[in-house]
């Protein structure tokens, strides 16, 4: 069945919310690193732990959200400037922001798109992680676990933060690591990389899954995601991914032409970057 509809007119760019937006993420993503920061307490320390954290993080959303932003441009989806989303500052944890996201206001033309839409912003987000991880697990520092002033906070890291924190500095398995900032905020952006990942709902990885396995099994995978997100403990993403649940997703226009063999490997890509980037939140201070 071939339906013939009327293309909407692109909707306005506005530049004032977004901009706002993203002026106060970088304001809360600094003061949540100056809070994580570890050690003097100076002036000039603070500043320079908040940038550290602030800039190479937000940095990495930039990447991401422009990743989708130029498909949709590529791909004539009409989509918009991507929303920041600013959060109060939580001391040991924080990150001062739950991310970004952009709005499309129409379809994917076929399936290919919808995967390069899906695709695209983790991938960038994720190569632009990468130096940040690199310069950052360089600088940490390995310290007797004795020898840490309480309150003392851990937490698990992901895959890749982890092999390069054994190659660049070898910690002894009775040592603590005290992450540089710049590896702090490279821990977050793979936590933001892998929660878009989850196959379900308008995120990323449902996108992805939605042009590759169709309606049904988008459905299924969605629900799957949701339970994935509670044992990982991102549980108001699970509570989200359900709540979504009923709206389904519009998919392509063209949902009948099946996708080429290079979109399916971009695709199994995706799930390469998730192994390497997944982290469950599993925080423990004394």
């Amino acid at each position: 069945m071939i339906l013939l509809v009327a293309k909407p007119p692109a909707g306005r760019t506005a530049w004032a919310l977004p901009l706002g937006l993203f002026l106060a993420t970088l304001v809360t993503t600094f003061i949540a690193g100056a809070m994580n920061t570890s050690g003097g307490g100076s002036l000039a320390h603070l500043i320079g732990a908040g940038l550290a954290f602030s800039l190479p993080l937000m940095a990495i959303l930039v990447c991401h959200e422009m990743g989708h932003k130029l498909v949709s441009i590529r791909r004539g989806i009409d989509a918009s400037l991507p929303f920041f989303i600013p959060m109060v500052p939580i001391p040991g944890l924080g990150s001062g922001t739950l991310g970004a996201v952009i709005l499309t206001r129409s379809p994917a033309p076929n399936r290919d798109a919808l995967i390069e839409l899906g695709a695209s912003g983790p991938i960038a987000g994720f190569i632009a992680a990468i130096p940040f991880l690199i310069y950052g697990a360089a600088h940490s520092s390995v310290v007797a676990r004795s020898a840490l002033v309480s309150p003392v906070c851990s937490f698990s890291s992901p895959r890749l933060v982890d092999f390069l924190v054994n190659w660049l500095l070898h910690p002894d398995p009775s040592s603590g690591v005290i992450f540089h900032p710049v590896l702090f905020a490279g821990w977050f952006g793979l936590l933001v990389t892998a929660i878009n990942l989850l196959p379900a709902s308008m995120l990323d990885g449902g996108h992805v899954t939605r042009a590759l396995f169709g309606s049904r099994v988008h459905l299924v995978l969605s629900i799957a995601a949701a339970g994935v997100a509670w044992y990982f403990r991102y549980w108001p993403m699970a509570v989200l991914i359900l709540f979504l649940l009923r709206r389904g997703h519009p998919g392509p226009l063209d949902d009948v032409s099946p996708p080429t063999a290079a979109h399916i490997a971009m695709a199994a890509a995706l799930v390469v970057i998730f192994a390497l980037s997944a982290v469950p939140l599993d925080v423990s201070c004394q």
